[in-house]
C-alpha cells in the first residue's frame, strides 16, 4: 500500500505538471504572436515564467520528494521554498504590472508609448524581479524566517519565532492581498473607463455593430481573467494563512488540501485562464494542432500512393 505521503505526492504531481504545460505554453507562444511582442506582451510573459517555475519546481522537486521519500531534497528543502517564494513574487509583481499597463493605454493613450517603450518595459520587468528576488534574502535568510517541508505534514511551513510571524503576517500575507485588491481595483476601472469612452463615441463611430460586439466581448472576458485571478489568489491567501492554522494537525490532507495543493492550484489555474480568456493563445494552438493532423493525413496520402504505385509495377 502506498504511504500517506506518496498519495499526497500523487495528487499534486499531475496538478503540477498541468500547470507546468499552460504556463510554459504561454510564455513561448508569446514570443511567436506578432500581436504580443509589444509591452503587454513581455509583462504576460514574465508573470507566466513566475507561475511556470513554480509549478515546475513543485511537479520535479516536490512531487518525487513525497513520492520516493528523498532525503536530499527534504535536507535542503529550505532552498525549495525559498525558490517557490521567488517565484510566486514574480507572478504577483507581474500581474500589478500588467494592470498597470492596461490602465495606463486607456487612461492615457498619448503618453502610454513613452511610458512602456520597449527600454522602460525591460526596466520594470528587471525591476520587479528584482523587488522578488533581493528582499526575499533578508526576510528569509538573514532574520532566519526560512519556509521548510515540515516531514510528515505534506505541507512547507515558516518557521515559530515571532519575528518569522511577524515577516509573515506583513510582508506576505497582508502584501499579497493588498496588490491583489489593487489589481482588481485598476482593472475594474479601466474596464469602466473603455465602456464609457465607447458610450460617449458611440454616435459617432464608424464601426459596425458586429465590431462593437466584439470588443464588448473582449472587455468582457478581460474582467472576467482578471476576477477570476484574483479570486483565485485571495482563496489561497486565507486558505493557507488564516483556515489552515486552525485545523488540528491530525487532520493531515485538510491541511495539505489548504496549504500545499491551494498553493500548487492557484499557478495552474493562472496559466489555464490565461489560455482560456486570450483567443489569439487557442486560435494559434488549435492552428498547430489542426496543420499537424493535416500533416500526418497527406503522410498517410503518401503513404498508401507509394504502395499502391509499388503494387502495380
Amino acid at each position: 500500500m502506498l504511504a500517506d505521503e506518496q498519495i499526497a505526492g500523487l495528487i499534486i504531481l499531475p496538478l503540477a505538471f498541468l500547470g507546468v504545460l499552460a504556463n510554459w505554453t504561454v510564455a513561448l507562444l508569446i514570443r511567436k504572436l506578432p500581436s504580443l511582442k509589444n509591452s503587454f506582451g513581455r509583462l504576460t510573459a514574465s508573470q507566466s515564467i513566475g507561475d511556470a517555475v513554480h509549478c515546475t519546481v513543485f511537479a520535479f522537486a516536490v512531487a518525487p520528494m513525497f513520492i520516493f521519500n528523498m532525503k536530499s531534497l527534504k535536507t535542503h528543502s529550505s532552498v525549495i521554498g525559498h525558490t517557490l517564494l521567488i517565484a510566486y513574487d514574480i507572478s504577483t509583481y507581474s500581474h500589478l504590472c500588467i494592470s498597470l499597463n492596461r490602465f495606463c493605454s486607456i487612461v492615457a493613450p498619448m503618453q502610454y508609448d513613452r511610458l512602456f517603450s520597449h527600454l522602460n518595459t525591460n526596466f520594470l520587468i528587471v525591476f520587479s524581479w528584482a523587488c522578488a528576488i533581493f528582499p526575499s534574502f533578508y526576510l528569509y535568510g538573514y532574520n532566519d524566517c526560512s519556509l521548510d517541508y515540515a516531514d510528515g505534514t505534506f505541507i512547507f511551513q515558516f518557521a515559530t519565532t515571532t519575528v518569522c510571524q511577524t515577516i509573515v503576517w506583513y510582508a506576505d500575507f497582508l502584501k499579497y492581498n493588498t496588490i491583489v485588491f489593487s489589481i482588481v481595483v485598476i482593472d475594474v476601472v479601466t474596464v469602466s473607463k473603455v465602456r464609457s469612452y465607447k458610450a460617449s463615441m458611440l454616435q459617432s463611430s464608424s464601426s459596425s455593430p458586429s465590431q462593437s460586439k466584439s470588443k464588448s466581448q473582449a472587455e468582457m472576458n478581460f474582467l472576467k481573467q482578471a476576477c477570476l485571478q484574483a479570486i483565485v489568489f485571495t482563496c489561497e491567501l486565507t486558505t493557507y494563512f488564516l483556515i489552515m492554522p486552525q485545523i488540528h494537525p491530525d487532520h493531515k490532507f485538510l491541511r495539505f488540501s489548504l496549504s500545499t495543493v491551494a498553493w500548487v492550484l492557484v499557478h495552474m489555474l493562472d496559466g489555464i485562464i490565461t489560455l482560456t480568456f486570450n483567443k489569439e493563445f487557442t486560435q494559434t494552438i488549435s492552428r498547430r494542432v489542426k496543420i499537424k493532423d493535416l500533416g500526418k493525413y497527406s503522410n498517410r496520402i503518401e503513404t498508401a500512393s507509394n504502395v499502391a504505385s509499388n503494387s502495380k509495377i
